[in-house]
């Protein structure tokens, strides 16, 4: 719901600023996007962490079919973005 006739400015919730076309509970644009730097860079740290772990589990258990291989191989870079993608937006929802 966007800011009520005649009001013209709603303030942010983080910073307290008001900015005219937000609704009642919502964060400015600087806000938003420092929130969403800050969640974009936990989230790159988890993907590569985990990403680092399910490469040693592969390169430890790896298959003997070439066809075992390449779906090993195909899985590294799936489990990033997977979990970049998760982990960013649970960050976006979670962080204070």
């Amino acid at each position: 719901m966007p800011s009520p006739i005649g009001w013209r400015e709603v303030p942010c919730v983080e910073c307290g600023t008001s900015v005219p076309d937000i609704d009642f509970g919502e964060r400015c644009r600087a806000c938003f996007q420092r929130r969403k730097r800050r969640a974009a860079r936990i989230a790159r740290r988890v993907a590569l962490l985990s990403t680092a772990v399910a490469g040693a589990w592969v390169l430890w258990r790896l298959p003997e079919s070439s066809l075992g291989r390449f779906y090993s191989g195909m899985s590294i870079p799936i489990v990033y973005l997977l979990v970049r993608m998760i982990v960013h937006r649970f960050a976006m929802e979670v962080l204070p």
